[in-house]
């Protein structure tokens, strides 16, 4: 049996065994869009394991959520079941975490970040009603309660996003006509086509090299701790002995596309960039080969999701999922490995091995994002290493003239 039956099989055994009255909310954990839908997926797959309905609501002070008193995520996506989150609110119904009720089922936790009854094994074994997902797991952390009458027993991280994609992220027709509209008219005929996101550099902030990075959400939970104010204004210094040097943000792109232009003549750049200096930078770079969508750019001195009004912030998340759907039509993709646009862009499609590629500075087994000024302390490798060598030196010295005696090392 090919893996296509054998998912499709286990899809209907899953759905065959779920409860009509075991649900499973899952709420924004970011309020941005494509980390929000990271987290929905993991969520979808909790569901999936505990047999339950899952119904996805994003309340109107998400970020991308344009209009009053409407589910965000069905703005921009078909519903992944057939409740909402006003079926969950039946009375006698129980929930889990304890805090929610039939009543404040619409509001915020503002403690959810304390993660109080949210380990995974407390959601996957609780016999509520309704169990709220509002919390952020990977794939990679549900993995292990994966059993094998599921259609993602078996598979990688990578596997698991993908299916998941496929199954449950339906875009609305609207979104997708505009895809297709620019690509017929801007990308069509240009391929071999690479598609490249840059983010715009963190504000006026430089990494703290000494510091250790885990992972994406983790980072920007934390960022804090690993930045530094910097200004912009103060110059810039070199050092030598032992301070460091100030490496610029996204510098490695340049070379990853001189690579692809290089060895499969890239006919044109289809460039996803929320900044309107990199917009500029690559425009004299790259010239008429870059392509890009009509939207809202921020220039360097712009605070971030400075939106406008309701209408103007489900265009907002219009703008990135038509950039995501259009990159994922190209041939080749750059992106930035602490992104969840990247990471949506590298799941949305089974791309060839070798065609994607997700960027990140790496200093000995830590991992920082490429859009971030960094202090290296590279110098101080040079220092010791100059100063072992003098050391070696000394001690062959003082052996052949004899100074100190004939110690034998040992």
């Amino acid at each position: 049996m090919n893996l296509k039956k054998r998912i499709k099989r286990k899809e209907c055994e899953v759905n065959h065994y779920m409860a009509g009255d075991r649900f499973l909310l899952i709420k924004p954990w970011s309020y941005r869009l494509w980390y929000d839908v990271e987290h929905v997926l993991g969520q979808l797959l909790i569901a999936e394991l505990t047999n339950r309905i899952p119904v996805v609501f994003w309340p109107t002070h998400c970020l991308h959520n344009g209009f009053i008193h409407t589910n965000g995520f069905e703005l921009y996506f078909e519903p992944v079941s057939n409740y909402s989150i006003f079926d969950l609110t039946k009375p006698g119904y129980t929930f889990y975490p304890p805090i929610w009720d039939a009543d404040n089922l619409l509001m915020e936790d503002t403690g959810k970040d304390t993660w109080m009854y949210r380990s995974i094994g407390d959601l996957i074994s609780s016999d509520a009603n309704v169990i709220v997902g509002d919390v952020y797991f990977s794939i990679s952390e549900i993995i292990p309660f994966i059993k094998k009458n599921n259609a993602a027993y078996g598979m990688t991280a990578l596997e698991i996003y993908r299916y998941l994609y496929r199954k449950y992220i339906r875009v609305k027709r609207d979104i997708l006509m505009e895809v297709q509209g620019f690509y017929q008219s801007w990308l069509g005929d240009g391929h071999p086509l690479l598609a490249v996101h840059v983010r715009r550099e963190e504000d006026n902030m430089v990494i703290d090299e000494r510091k250790d990075i885990v992972e994406e959400h983790y980072w920007y939970r934390n960022r804090g701790k690993y930045m530094t104010k910097h200004s912009k204004n103060r110059k810039r210094r070199y050092f030598f002995l032992g301070k460091g040097r100030m490496l610029k943000a996204n510098t490695q792109y340049h070379a990853e596309i001189s690579k692809l232009i290089n060895k499969y003549a890239i006919k044109r750049i289809f460039l996803l960039t929320d900044s309107a200096e990199v917009v500029e930078e690559y425009r004299k770079t790259y010239g008429d080969s870059v392509v890009y969508t009509d939207c809202k750019r921020l220039t360097a001195n712009e605070p971030a999701y400075n939106m406008e009004n309701h209408m103007v912030k489900r265009r907002r998340g219009v703008e990135a999922i038509k950039d995501a759907y259009l990159a994922a039509q190209c041939d080749f993709f750059i992106g930035n490995n602490f992104s969840s646009l990247s990471r949506t862009i590298y799941r949305i499609k089974d791309w060839p091995e070798g065609n994607v590629k997700l960027l990140f500075r790496q200093r000995e087994k830590r991992k920082y994002p490429v859009n971030v000024r960094m202090i290296t302390a590279r110098e101080r490798k040079i220092l010791r290493s100059i100063m072992e060598f003098v050391k070696k030196l000394y001690s062959t010295i003082k052996k052949k003239l004899h100074i100190g005696g004939d110690e034998i090392d040992s």
